[in-house]
This record gives structure tokens, C-alpha cells and sequence, in this order.
């Protein structure tokens, strides 16, 4: 019986990891199966024509939540398998609003300069703090320093 009432409780901590998961992605990769983050993914990339391997395989960075604008909001990055030096993408999902802002760079192979392109930024507090989260995000600086970057 014992074992029986323990195996129901990890069933239960197992379905709820889960649906969290499904709420709200961890990785950039799991915008693809959660519906509301895939549609406001969609929504924020209109317009630009983004490389390939964004939908392919990718080197992905964990979920970091942090407090923007007075909301909850969660930061991801991604980069090209192989070439992370030279091509990646942060994004910043809020669930609430069901919106997401984004940065993808791409940095020459022999100059090394980096040409960035800016997403759905329209005019709000997303347009400077949230450049500056996006881009620690593509520097490893939000990972590194993640308290330091809570806009309330």
C-alpha cells in the first residue's frame, strides 16, 4: 500500500512538472510545442527573415525568469549548433501579455563584426531595458548576474 501511495504522488509531481513545462517553455525549443509562446514567436519574427537553423537543431541555454515591467517574464537564448560564436538568438517571453521580443546576431566569419537584429520592440520599456536584458542574454551576463536584471 505504501508503495502504491508513493507511486501515486510521483505521478502527480510528474503531470505537474509537466503542464508547467507546457505553460510556460524552459527552452527555446519548447516554444514549438507550447501554443500561445509559438504563436507570439511567429508574431514577433514577422518581418524578418531569420536562418534555418532557428528551426533546426540548436545549442540552447536554460530559462531564466525575471520581473519586467512589473510581470513575470521568462528569458531564453539559442545558438547555432556548432558556430555559437557567430550566430544566436535571445528572446523574452511574457506569458501574461502573450507577447515575446527578441535579438538574433550574426557575426562576419572573418571581421567578426556582429550585426544584430532587433524584433518586435515598439516604443515601450521593451525598447531600452529590454535591449539591455536581451543582449545579456546573448552575452551570458543574465546568467551569470540573473538579480541584477529584475525591472519592477
Amino acid at each position: 500500500m505504501k508503495k502504491i501511495m508513493v507511486a501515486a504522488a510521483m505521478l502527480g509531481i510528474l503531470a505537474a512538472t509537466s503542464a508547467s513545462a507546457q505553460d510556460h517553455p524552459t527552452t527555446f525549443r519548447e516554444f514549438a510545442s507550447n501554443p500561445a509562446a509559438s504563436a507570439a514567436f511567429k508574431a514577433m519574427a514577422q518581418g524578418h527573415r531569420l536562418p534555418d537553423w532557428i528551426y533546426g537543431k540548436t545549442v540552447e541555454s536554460p530559462r531564466h525568469e525575471i520581473m519586467f515591467g512589473g510581470d513575470k517574464v521568462y528569458v531564453m537564448s539559442a545558438c547555432k549548433q556548432h558556430d555559437c560564436g557567430s550566430e544566436q538568438i535571445a528572446v523574452m517571453y511574457d506569458p501574461g501579455k502573450k507577447i515575446m521580443y527578441g535579438v538574433l546576431l550574426v557575426a562576419d566569419p572573418e571581421t567578426r563584426a556582429e550585426r544584430l537584429t532587433w524584433m518586435n520592440l515598439g516604443g515601450g520599456n521593451e525598447t531600452i531595458d529590454g535591449r539591455t536584458i536581451l543582449y545579456a542574454a546573448l552575452t551570458g551576463s543574465l546568467g551569470n548576474h540573473p538579480d541584477a536584471f529584475d525591472y519592477k
